[in-house]
């Protein structure tokens, strides 16, 4: 008598061997096909198709890009069903005129998450076809030109939206944003340098905005973390305007749970005028991150002032130190005597992080306000800076 072992995992349910399949590289998940007959197709209708530098191994990273490209044109060919996720994202990736093709043939297969990123050369101009693509709900791209045609509306289905490095008009960007009621997730890196932008968007519970616009208005946000980083210290020059629109954003964002400011932004704020505490109250802030804070100049000390005083639930505080040579002591020291702290009680705040700090009396004055403001602070950790940066 014989006996042969059962094929449990090809009587698995469908929704679970697609669970598998799609943990594998297109590679591994191609190589089912020769398990038995079950198996022989089962891969091509995978509901998403991930091209990455897992992708190029073996003879493909050897693939000049047009050869590249006719390989994942050929698994598109042999693709069946809807593909809900495209990645294209290749360590030496180029903008080609074959990645045209690329997306016309995802845009006809429902579509509703789609990433490209080229990594190389001139930057990829967007075809039309991908403006088609309505049902979009996750769009990321990278060293792209976004134009979309005239007649196009939005993604009004889109809940996470990442530009790197894409070129887009100030006016298209904002009325893209506005155009996604249900946007959750922004995040703007190293884009086309605007003047101000305007971000509507009632959904808002994730901003990241890094080497982008010099001013940020938010309307209608119900915003979780807020993170602005906008480039380094040589990044100066803010008009009344800016410096306004700098103030409002924090006023527009008072859920905020999450703040963390590059130094230009600081800057801006420090000038605003603010002495005390902001005009809106962040009952909701738990972590702040400030960047290049020079404890030698009395404005931006002023900025860190107000910031821990609107700030009465801080958990969290990660300030990075600047060293002026030329900044001013005495008036910047009385900023943090004890005796203007007597309304400020930091019952929350759990951990501190001060980094380059140079042990200046400013520095020391600020540590030893945390110190006696902070009852249930369990953790501070100071970093000093390196003689050579002194």
């Amino acid at each position: 008598m014989s006996c042969s072992t059962p094929d449990i995992i090809s009587n698995l349910p469908c929704n679970v061997l697609e669970n598998i399949l799609v943990c594998l590289t297109i590679q591994d998940a191609a190589r089912t096909s020769v398990l038995s007959r079950k198996w022989r197709y089962r891969w091509t209708t995978l509901p998403q198709l991930v091209f990455n530098d897992k992708f190029c191994r073996g003879s493909v990273v050897r693939a000049t890009t047009d050869r590249l490209m006719k390989t994942i044109y050929k698994v598109l060919l042999l693709h069946q069903g809807p593909l809900l996720k495209f990645t294209l994202s290749l360590a030496d990736l180029k903008s080609c005129p074959d990645i045209d093709q690329l997306i016309f043939f995802v845009s006809k297969n429902g579509i509703r998450e789609f990433k490209l990123h080229i990594q190389e050369g001139e930057p990829y101009k967007l075809p039309s076809t991908l403006f088609s693509c309505l049902q979009l709900e996750h769009l990321s791209l990278r060293s792209c030109v976004f134009k979309p045609p005239p007649r196009f509306k939005g993604f009004t289905r889109l809940v996470s939206l990442e530009l790197d490095n894409v070129l887009i008009a100030g006016d298209v960007l904002s009325s893209l944003i506005s155009s996604c009621l249900l946007l959750e997730r922004l995040e703007l890196r190293s884009s086309t340098s605007l003047n101000y932008l305007e971000i509507v968007a009632p959904n808002l519970k994730l901003l990241w905005v890094e080497g982008f616009s010099r001013a940020i208005g938010i309307r209608m946000a119900r915003l979780k973390v807020a993170v602005v980083l906008k480039g380094s210290r040589n990044q100066l020059g803010f008009n009344e305007g800016e410096i306004s629109n700098s103030a409002m954003l924090l006023c527009s964002i008072p859920v905020v749970e999450g703040l963390a400011l590059d130094y230009p932004y600081v800057k801006c704020m420090a000038t605003s005028g603010i002495r005390e505490r902001l005009p809106t109250t962040l009952d909701r802030l738990v972590y702040l991150k400030l960047q290049d804070v020079c404890f030698g100049e009395p404005d931006e000390v002023s900025t860190v002032r107000y910031f821990i005083r609107s700030s009465p639930n801080l958990k969290a505080l990660h300030i990075r130190a600047f060293h002026s040579a030329t900044a001013a002591i005495d008036p910047v020291v009385e900023l943090f005597d004890l005796e203007g702290w007597s309304d400020v009680s930091l019952n929350s705040l759990r951990f501190v992080r001060l980094r380059e700090v140079s042990g200046t009396k400013v520095e020391m004055e600020f540590i030893r306000l945390l110190l006696a403001k902070s009852p249930m602070l369990e953790t501070m950790r100071i970093k000093l800076k390196s003689k050579a940066d002194l």
